[in-house]
This record gives C-alpha cells, structure tokens and sequence, in this order.
C-alpha cells in the first residue's frame, strides 16, 4: 500500500451532509480502490492490511461518506468488492448517523437507496443486490409509515419490473417481516407499534381488513392497491409452479423466496387474511410438485400456520381442516413414502437424498400438529374428512426406522390416545397390537449400542445427532414417550395387553442366549446384548404396571367386574413372578433388574399378597452368584447385586411390616447367622440391621413400649459410637483427624517413595508398604460412626410424612441423640474440607510437596460428550489401577470425600427432625463455620455438593427458626460461593486467553463445564430464595404448604439480601449465559420493591448497573443483550440521577441531550409497560458500547438455520458442553475504566 492510503487523514466525525454533499473527489476514488486491493492482495503483509482497513473505517465518517458511498455502489463498471464497499459506507451513514440528519438529508438518503435498488441488474453479484436490500430494510425501520408513506408503492413497481427485481422485494418484505415481529430488532423495536400496523396494512387484502376490522385507523396512508402482498405472493407462487420451475433456477428460486416471505408472515398476520388467499391450498399445490426445495419450503409455511399460538374454531376449520381432506391425506402419504423410496443412511451425503430426508422430518413435525389438532378439536372436523387415513399416516410414520423422524409422531400419539374420541375409534383399536408392539421394540437403550454397530436405528441417531449429551437427552425422551403410550394402552385394555406383554416376557426369558454363548464371568459386560434386551423388557413390564396402577385407581361404572378383573391378573402376576423366580441368572446385572422387577410387582401390583412378598425375601436372603475378583467389572456387579438386595428387602419391609413382625423370630434368627458369615462385609451387616429396624419400626401389631425399648436396643451402638471416647479424641484436632485415618505419615510417605518425580501415577506399582498403608485407610475409614448412622437414619425417615406415628416415633428416637452427634460430625465435616486446604493445612510443606499433595487431591472424572474414552472403559481405567500411585491418590481424596458427602448427607437427615435440629439456638454459627470456614479450597465439583447439602438445610427451615438459622447460613454459603466462582472464571478466562496447541482440551472442557453447572445451580437457587412462586413446602405434608414463602424473610433481612446480590452482581458478569439471564431476570422483577432510597436501590443503580452495561459491551453475551437492556431499563427507573451520570461517563455518550431524549421515551414506554421498547431504547442509547456479534459487524452473514430445527431440538434439551475458545475477545477496558474498579 502506497504512502498516500497509509498517512490519509483522519477526517473528523461531522454528523449531516451526507446524502446531499458533492460527490467524492477522484483521489477519494482511488485511495479507497487501493486500500482495498491492499486488504485483497494476497501479498499484503498484516500491518498493511491493517492500515487498509483504519483507512476505509475513517472512510465511513467523512461529511461526504453518503454521497461517495452512493457513486461507488452505483457504478456498475467498478469492482463488486469496491462497490459492495460503497454499500456499506451507505450502511454506516444509515445506522449511525440518521438521527442527526435534517429531514431532506434523510430523504435524499433514502432515494439513493430506491435508486440502488431499482437500478440493480440480474448480471449484479447476489450478494450485492441482498445488500441492497437489507439497506431498503434499514431506511424502512427508521422512517417508513412516518416520513416515508410511498414505500409500498415503490416496491410494488420493482415487484412488477422483472425477477432479479422481484427478488429484492421478496428480501424486503421477508427481512422487515422478521424484524418487525420475531427477531429482537433494536431499531424496529423502537417503532415497533408503527411498524407492526403498516405491516398488516400491506399485507392484508383490504376487503378482509374491510369485513373483520371496520372500526380500524383507515388514515395510515401506507398501502399500495387493495389486494396485498399476501394475495400477490399467493399468486405469484401459483406462477412460478405454472413455469418450467425443473429447469429455470430463476424461477425455482423466486418459488422458494416466495413462499419463504410467506412464512416469515404467517405467525402475526390476520388467520382471516390467509384463509381468504388460500395460503393453504396453495402449499398444498406446492408439496405436490417434484422439487424438493419447494416442498421443503411449503411444509415450512404449513408449520408457521399451526404453530401460532392460539387458532379459534372458525379459524380451525378455514386452515387446519383442509388437510384432513382425502385428496390432501393422500398427498401427504404420497409425499412421505416418496422421502422413503430410496432412503439409506449411507447416502445422506447426497444434496438430494439429504434433502429428501429433511423432508421426510419435516413432514413428520406437520403429522405432529396434525394429529394435535385432532386431540383438541375432534367435534369441528368435518365427517367428510379422511381421519382413518389421517391416523393411518401417523402410524406408519412412527415406525420410521429413524428415530428423529418417529419422535414427533410419538409425541402425538401419548396426546391423541388420551383423547377418548380417538381411543375408541374403531381404526385406533386396531392399531393398538402394532403401537405396542413398536413401542416396545423402541425401549432398547441404542446408546449403550457398540460404536461399530450396523443398527439402522442407531446410524440415523449418529447422522442427526452430534453430540452425545443431546443423543442420550433425545433417547431419554423417546423412552418417556413410548412409556407413556405403553401406559395409556394398558389402561384401555389391561387384560389383554398385560398377558400379550407378560407371554412377550416370558419367550424372551427363556431365549435369552439363543445364537450365543453361555454366559462367563470373564466375558461380562453390562451392555452385552442379554442385557440390554432384558432391560428393554423390564422397562416395558414397569410402563405396563403403571399404567395397571393407573386403571386401578379410576372409577369404574362396574365395580364389581372391575374387581373380578383385578383378581384374575393378580393370580397371573403372582404365577409368573413365582416362574421368573425359579429361573437362574448368573449374569449380575440381568438378576439384579429381575430382582428390581419383581420388586415393583411385589409392593405395587401384589401389594396385598404378603405371601408372595415372603417368597420373594426368602428368594433374596438365599440367592448367591460366586464372587470372582479376577474379573474386576463382574466382581463389581455382584457386589452391587449384593447391595440391591438389601435396598430391595429394605423396601419390602417398610411395605409389609406387620406380616414381617409375624415372622420376625425366624428372619432375625436367619439374618444373624449370615451376618457371621465372613465374605459379609461391614456394609451389609448394617443393611441387615436396618431391614430389622424397619420392621419393628413401621410395624403397628407391638405395643408402644415393646416397640421403644426394642428400637432403642438396636439404636444404642449408634449413640455409643459417636462417645466413644477414642473416636472424640480422633477428631480433636487436623492432626488427630489425620492420625485417625491412618495418614499421619501422608507426606513422609509421598516424598519418600518419590510420588514428585512420577509423571504417569497409574503406571507405577504401590509397593507392599503403600498397599498396607493404603488397606489401613481404608479399614480406619470403616470404623466411623458415619455408615452405621446413615443407615439407620435412612431407615427411619424412607417415605414417612411428617407426623404420622412412625415419625413421631423416630423422632423421639434421634432427639436424644442430635446433641451427641452434632459436636464430633461438624467437627468431621470441618477437617474433611480443610484436608483439601493446601495453604492452610499443608502450608508448613516445601513446595514440592505441596504440589504432590495438591496432585493427590486432583479427581479423575469422566463426562460425557467430552471425555474421549467410553464411560465403561474410564471406569474399567480406574479399577485397574487401584494398587498404583494413582489407586494410593484416589483412596486418599475417595476418603475423605466419603467422610464430606457421607456427614453432608446425615446433616441433611437430621433437619426432618424439625424443631429437634433447628431448634439447637447455638448450632447456626458453628455449622456455618463447619460447612464454610474451608469451602473454598473445595473444587467446583465438590462445592456443588455442598451446595445442595445447603439448599435442603435452607429450605426446610421451619419459619419460626429462619431470623436465628437462616442469616449465617446465607452469609457463608453465597461468600464462597462468589469467591470460588469469581476465581476459578477468572482462571479460566486467563487460560484461555492464553492457550495454546498443546493444551489440554478435554480436561479443560470438563472444567468449565462443571464450572457452569455450578454457576447456573447457585443462581437457580437464589431464584429459589427470592421468587414467591417457588414452592418449597413438601407436596405430600399439607401442614408445610401452609407456610409463609422462603422470600418473604429473605427480602426482608438486610443481613440477608446483601451477600445474595453481591452475588448477583458478580455472576451478571461470568460468561455463562443461562445464569446470567437467569439472574437478570430475577434482578428485573425484583426491582419494583427497591424504588424507595436505600442502600439496596443504590446497590442497584451503581454496582449491578455497571455490571449489566460491561456485560452488554462483551460480545461473549450477545444472546443475553434482550434480558440486560431490560434489567438496565428497569434500573434506570428506579432513580433519575445515578443512572444517567454513569451513563454519560460512558465512551461516545457525551451528547446528554440525545441521553436526555432517550431517558424520557423510556419513561414513557415504561409508563405504557412496554418492554420492548424499553429494550430497544436501552441498546439504541448504548449502541456506542454494545457489542455486536460478528454478523452485525458485517464480518459474515447471519448463519443459517441449523441442520436441527427448534422443534426436533425440543427433544434434545440437555446442558450443552462448553466450547474452549481460543485467542481473546475484544477487550473490555474501554468501558470498564469508566467505572473505576466496578
């Protein structure tokens, strides 16, 4: 680049002029040519690119930038670049400067737009002639309807000029249409009113706005002829199919825009308006023509037609009805088996075939809103209409073998079958064996699938899903509904569907390892293909009780045929649970899932057979599979089969207590003899102990003294434990609590076995010194009071209301005990964390050490979508390396994690006991001292626990006890809480600004994405603590839903509100969107209470309006920028001063009589409740620092829709997993300076 581009002035910013000055001098002309050859020039260094660009940046504010922009767009005979260039000169004096312009300069602007426009030529680049458009669009969001009143009639005369025309129309009409009603247009909202009724005004044909709306403002003045845009798109798609649309591009394409315009209409305009155009009829002409784009687009008006929210009946039958008609049913089918012809899912690559399966989707989302429609409006079809066909459609659909297309039909189907219209329609009931029979087929769960899986199924799932967080959310989803269907049909006929199922069950049982071999511990797999087919088969048997619970608990006209049938099954359940019971499984993880099952029959279905229930305990108390730990993954399947017997002989005694306590003798008897077995471990003898506790518990056939002192001898060693005096001595201090455990020697032990010069920990072998010290641990761990009282807490409270006589009597049990085990347990909770605390426990360790220490403390995690390695095999990872340093690190943090959670857990407990817990009136401090003093060395991971262990010890305060426990609680908790977050975002940020190749990506990604779980869960909960509309009270205890809302003492406690909004103010400023608009939106509604001056509304107008107006700049929160501008407008109410004297302190908010304009139109449209405008206000006077995503920039062009539509990703919503962006964002120093060190 040349000296004269790179040392041309810097022409100051003079506002007017533009449009009306003298045209660019040919100097002007040709640094602007050699600036941009320079940023093209594929040998231009960086630095000249650079000055290049400032060059043609400062371009864009000369006085006469309009008039040069205009010459260079203009002229046909220069370069697209450099005309496309004037453009966006022309763009720049639009969106920057027209507020400025007297109104000829305006209206001479604008006409250099008309001109643009109607001198394009088809030979013109498209993307030109789109910019061109899109300039017609922002003149029109500025001035149409107001001081330009011809605008329709110019462009109904491009409309009638030629296609290339025609089609910068189309662009206006669609993009205005959008940005006027569904995107968040700031510039079209600040008129939106005016805009929205010239909108409708040219659109609808005057003769319909005649007939609905007489009494309408006839004096707008903005339409050009009587029949609107709506009847002229209608007719010229009926134009474009009438040509050789095959072959002319032109024409296909005009087709496409067409009815693309319509569908950017259809969700506001007048339902009226297009009924009387027959936009209907005319989609229906398009599906039927072979092109698939334009099949592709017609589906897409249809679906913009029935997704309005809200159709009247009249309405219904105009534009839904039609498509119950046996000519369109018929063409929908034909359409569909068409997409089918030649699908295979090998081929998607083809453009074609690809196109073909989008609108085989597409076509099943209509089916969707179809079938809907027929839920809710049965009595308005007409008789005429083809509904067998119709249901027809939808039930071959949902066979589809690709998932993603059956879901919307399935999603149908658990509605239409709740209707009994459609239930007892004649073509439904026969139907019923075939849904049932692919309902059932569907429950295999695919994500447990091999990788290398030729599974039709699964290799659609793979195409049309990329992540596996959104896999297993859809799959989860399609497992929800195909349950809801087996439900709702047992419910129609229980009899017959549950034998039809109960034979399926029993035929797969029997043939479980046809064509394969038998099964060996050392093949085990917990995915293998029995499993899975077992586990589709108990899912399908636990939809199908619910639904027989279901049409048990519903009246009957026939009570006694009823009962007749009720009996008759459970004879039938009850034998085919005693067969299923005979049968043998040495697969683990198949018993442990016919074990779940027969434990759902047994306390739901046979919930009046305690003698089924006794066969079933002798069946669990005897059944035995041979441990081998050999093989790792078997070992542990046995043992959690082990521990699911015990939870599921836990469950059958608090159902059958008093038929338990009739043999209880002989199940004590037998249960201590198998507790003197040796391969029992510690952790079942107490499960053993527990399911005797619940039988002498719930039971009611002892008398009340019998009952206490029996529960009070086996409650004793609880209370003995935590006085054991040795115990008392262990957690006396950091030292002791260390000693206990057996890790007194930790460091000793680290250095000298050298853990400091091991790079791979897991590769190393623990010598038999390790493996010793390592066995001690975890021996010591076990001689904690903390599992003992755990179970038999569970024991007392599992699925007891508040104050029934099991309550009563539990509660009295541990009321004694609470003050004995308060003292020791915060004790434990408060040194398990502080182990984690490298600058506080281990400060008077070298460096070196503490690094190893710090190392040992460091989790392994697996999560998916990110992890590289399956679930499986990380676990199988982890197992293997137990007698490794990496198994010495992890018995070490696995310890003491365990003590944490497993204390956390107790404290959680303890608060059923009501006033026995919050009652204590000096347990506030010292509990938020145990759970807080050393939160912060914790990891995200581990503080999301602890935050949760807070919120239940929170939320079931009782109300009489919030003003003593509640303060310290939320002090402590929300101060680590913000500092933690606080710290490790800004970790993060530093991070990833500076990253490089080599990175660590996946554990970088696993990082931040706990990070945002932990984010977004801490600002749900202070959602929690704030909205009234949150129900704390337990649904099942009445007596709690009496009480007075959490937010009540909350918003009343200054104590109280003070860490929660230094919270808020912190987390509106971390780059996690869901909390940072979750946040705004809670601030915003809260903002009416502070309106009177206090410190919280100057908190308000200072702080957390600073906070928003530095969040609004980061493009980071572009998706964020609506809920921001409606928290700074609401602030902005609150006071007349602060606010505006921050924001003229502002970069290019100088002109405090423009700020001045815009405050008092934003009164006004508060005054009006319109939000908004409101917002559209706030990012027009703050446009100066707004940030702008990179399409606003006019860097790329907005992104096109993605290969998910909103309505499949409806499916999917799971929390997404967090991209690491590399390089920096644009700073954020320029605004932040203006706040000091806000």
């Amino acid at each position: 680049m040349d000296a004269g581009v790179a040392n041309a002035p810097h022409t100051a910013t003079t506002n007017g002029g533009g449009a009306a000055s003298q045209n660019g001098s040919a100097g002007d002309l040709s640094q602007v040519v050699q600036a941009l050859h320079a940023i093209y020039d594929a040998a231009s260094t960086n630095d000249t690119r650079r000055q290049a660009t400032e060059y043609l940046e400062q371009a864009k504010r000369r006085p006469d930038a309009a008039s040069l922009g205009h010459t260079l767009a203009r002229d046909q005979t220069k370069p697209a670049q450099l005309r496309h260039y004037g453009l966006t000169v022309l763009e720049h004096a639009i969106k920057y400067n027209w507020e400025d312009f007297l109104p000829s300069q305006g209206e001479a602007l604008r006409k250099c737009v008309v001109d643009l426009a109607q001198n394009i030529t088809d030979n013109d680049p498209l993307y030109l002639r789109n910019k061109v458009a899109q300039l017609w669009v922002e003149v029109a969001k500025r001035s149409w309807a107001a001081e330009w009143m011809d605008m329709d009639q110019q462009l109904l005369q491009l409309w009638q000029s030629s296609l290339h025309h025609r089609a910068v129309a189309l662009f206006v009409l669609e993009t205005l249409a959008e940005e006027v009603f569904t995107r968040e247009d700031a510039t079209a909202g600040l008129r939106g009113g005016d805009l929205a009724r010239a909108c409708v005004e040219i659109f609808t044909p005057a003769a319909v706005l005649a007939e609905h709306f007489p009494a309408r403002d006839k004096s707008l003045g903005v339409r050009s002829g009587d029949e609107g845009w709506l009847k002229r798109l209608c007719d010229n798609l009926a134009w474009c199919l009438s040509q050789d649309y095959e072959s002319d591009e032109h024409v296909r394409l005009c087709a496409v825009k067409t009815m693309n315009t319509l569908r950017a209409s259809m969700s506001w305009v007048i339902p009226k308006a297009i009924a009387a155009v027959q936009v209907v009829q005319h989609m229906s002409k398009a599906l039927g023509v072979p092109a698939v784009k334009l099949q592709l687009a017609s589906v897409d008006v249809l679906q913009s037609i029935y997704n309005r929210p809200h159709l009247d009946d009249s309405d219904f039958v105009e534009l839904v009805c039609p498509m119950y008609t046996p000519d369109s049913v018929s063409l929908l089918r034909g359409v569909y088996e068409w997409t089918l012809s030649d699908l295979n899912v090998h081929d998607l690559n083809d453009d074609l075939k690809d196109d073909k399966y989008k609108l085989c989707k597409k076509l099943a989302e209509l089916a969707n809103n179809l079938g809907l429609f027929i839920e809710q409006k049965p009595e308005h079809i007409p008789l005429e209409s083809d509904l067998p066909g119709v249901f027809g459609l939808l039930f071959d659909i949902l066979r589809n073998p690709s998932l993603c297309v059956s879901i919307p039909v399935l999603h149908a189907w658990t509605k239409l079958l709740r209707s009994r219209v459609v239930r007892d329609s004649s073509v439904v009931t026969g139907m019923v064996g075939g849904l049932l029979e692919t309902c059932c087929a569907r429950l295999l769960r695919y994500e447990a699938f091999p990788e290398d899986s030729e599974d039709v199924t699964l290799l659609f799932l793979i195409v049309d899903i990329d992540t596996v967080p959104e896999r297993h959310a859809f799959l989860g989803n399609y497992r929800r509904f195909c349950v809801e269907v087996i439900e709702i049909l047992i419910r129609k006929t229980p009899v017959e569907a549950m034998e039809h199922i109960l034979a399926q069950a029993t035929t797969m049982f029997q043939n479980l390892y046809n064509g394969q071999p038998a099964f060996q511990p050392q093949t085990f797999s917990k995915h293998s293909q029995p499993v899975l087919h077992v586990d589709a088969q108990v899912t399908v048997i636990d939809a199908a009780l619910k639904g027989y619970m279901k049409w048990l608990s519903n009246h009957d006209s026939d009570p006694q045929e009823k009962e007749h049938k009720r009996s008759i099954m459970e004879d039938s359940f009850e034998q085919w649970c005693r067969q299923l019971l005979q049968a043998r499984f040495e697969d683990p993880e198949i018993a442990k899932k016919v074990l779940q099952l027969m434990s759902t029959f047994s306390t739901k279905a046979l919930a009046d057979r305690p003698g089924f229930a006794l066969t079933f305990l002798e069946h669990m108390l005897t059944i035995r599979l041979a441990d081998n730990p050999a093989f790792t993954q078997y070992s542990d399947a046995v043992k959690d089969l082990e521990r699911i017997c015990s939870l599921e002989m836990q469950k059958l005694a608090m159902k059958f207590p008093n038929d338990f306590m009739n043999v209880y003798d002989s199940l004590e008897h037998k249960i201590n003899e198998m507790m003197t077995e040796p391969n029992i471990d510690e952790r079942q003898r107490m499960a053993f102990s527990a399911f005797l506790f619940i039988i002498v518990h719930r039971c009611t056939t002892l008398d009340r003294a019998s009952q206490e002192a029996r529960l009070k001898h086996m409650f004793k060693p609880v209370k003995d434990a935590w006085l054991n005096e040795e115990f008392g001595k262990s957690v006396s201090d950091f030292q002791s609590f260390c000693g206990g455990l057996g890790m007194e020697r930790l460091p000793d032990f680290l250095s000298a076995n050298k853990f400091r010069g091991v790079q791979d920990w897991s590769e190393q072998p623990l010598d038999s010194d390790g493996q010793a010290m390592q066995a001690s641990i975890l021996d010591r761990s076990q001689h904690l009071p903390l599992r003992l009282t755990k179970t038999l807490l569970a024991a007392s409270i599992e699925k007891l209301h508040d104050g029934s006589t099991a309550y009563e009597t539990a509660a009295k049990l541990w009321a004694d005990a609470i003050p004995v085990i308060l003292p020791n347990l915060l004790q434990l909770v408060s040194y398990a964390q502080a182990f984690n605390n490298i600058e506080g426990s281990w400060s008077h360790l070298p460096p070196d050490l503490q690094y190893v220490i710090r190392r040992v403390l460091t989790d392994r995690f697996w999560q998916a979508g990110i992890s590289s390695e399956s679930r499986d095999d990380f676990f199988a990872r982890v197992s293997s390396s137990k007698s490794t340093y990496e198994g010495f690190a992890s018995t070490v943090r696995g310890t003491v994690r365990q003590i944490r959670e497993s204390s956390y857990y107790i404290l959680f407990s303890l608060t059923r006991f009501r006033d026995f817990f919050y009652g204590i009136s000096d347990l506030p401090a010292p509990l938020s001292q145990a759970l807080f003093g050393h939160a912060h060395a914790l990891s995200a991971h581990h503080l999301s626990v602890l935050l949760s262990i807070s919120t239940h010890l929170i939320e079931n305060c009782p109300p009489i006890h919030r003003p003593q426990f509640l303060p310290p609680m939320i002090q402590g908790l929300f101060r680590e809480l913000n500092r933690k977050i606080n710290s490790e975002w800004d970790e993060v940020n530093r991070r990833t600004a500076g990253s490089g190749q080599n990175d660590n990506l996946a554990d970088e990604m696993k990082t931040e994405s706990i990070l945002r779980q932990l984010t977004y869960s801490s600002s749900t909960f202070v959602a929690r603590l704030l909205d009234a509309t949150y129900e704390y009270a337990r649904q099942d205890d009445p007596s709690r839903q009496e009480e007075p809302p959490m937010c009540e003492f909350v918003l009343s406690a200054t104590e109280v509100l003070e860490p929660i909004f230094v919270f808020c103010d912190s987390t509106i400023r971390t780059r996690d969107t869901r909390s940072v608009v979750l946040v705004a939106r809670q601030l915003r509604l809260l903002l009416p209470l502070f309106k009177d001056n206090a410190p919280i509304r100057d908190f308000f107008c200072n702080h957390i309006l600073k906070s928003a107006i530095l969040s609004l700049h980061d493009p980071y929160f572009i998706d964020c920028q609506k809920d921001l501008a409606t928290l700074i407008a609401g602030i902005i109410h609150l006071d007349e001063q602060v606010p505006r004297s921050i924001l003229l302190g502002l970069p290019g908010m100088g002109d405090a009589s423009r700020v001045d304009r815009r405050l008092e139109k934003l009164k006004h449209a508060n005054d009006r409740g319109d939000e908004r405008q409101q917002r559209s206000l706030v990012l027009d006077m703050l446009s100066s620092v707004r940030g702008m995503s990179i399409h606003e920039q006019g860097q790329i062009e907005r992104a096109k829709p993605k290969k998910k539509t909103a309505f499949q990703e409806q499916y999917m919503s799971v929390d997404q997993p967090p991209t690491i962006v590399r390089g920096t964002s644009p700073e954020l120093a320029g605004v932040q300076d203006m706040f000091g060190d806000a």
